[in-house]
């Protein structure tokens, strides 16, 4: 079954560090915890495409992390947020307008 770049890449993580990565081509990326490198590479490679058509850009690299919820205690009380994954894709060619400030 194929998936849609929209349902694997969930948002771009804008932050420091992932700001300046991106002056190296290098863009972070929120993911579906169960996505594989493989289908990152494809879904931003279709996002690429249908956001930026004349865009020459190829995707280079992906490595992924998982992100544990850490839990938030509050008196007796705690709470846990849910468990994600964040993919840093390495892109040759033009630059994204996505994460330019």
């Amino acid at each position: 079954m194929k998936e849609q770049f929209s349902q694997v890449i969930l948002k771009p993580l804008m932050n420091e560090k992932s700001t300046l990565l991106a002056q190296e081509g290098k863009y972070t990326f929120e993911v579906k915890k169960e996505a594989s490198k493989p289908q990152i590479a494809q879904a931003v490679k279709e996002l690429i495409s249908a956001l930026y058509p004349k865009n020459k850009c190829e995707v280079l690299d992906v490595n992924t992390l998982a992100i544990r919820g850490r839990i938030r205690r509050s008196k007796r009380h705690g709470r846990a947020p849910k468990d994600s994954k964040k993919a840093i894709v390495t892109i040759s060619g033009d630059a994204l307008d996505i994460f330019s400030a």
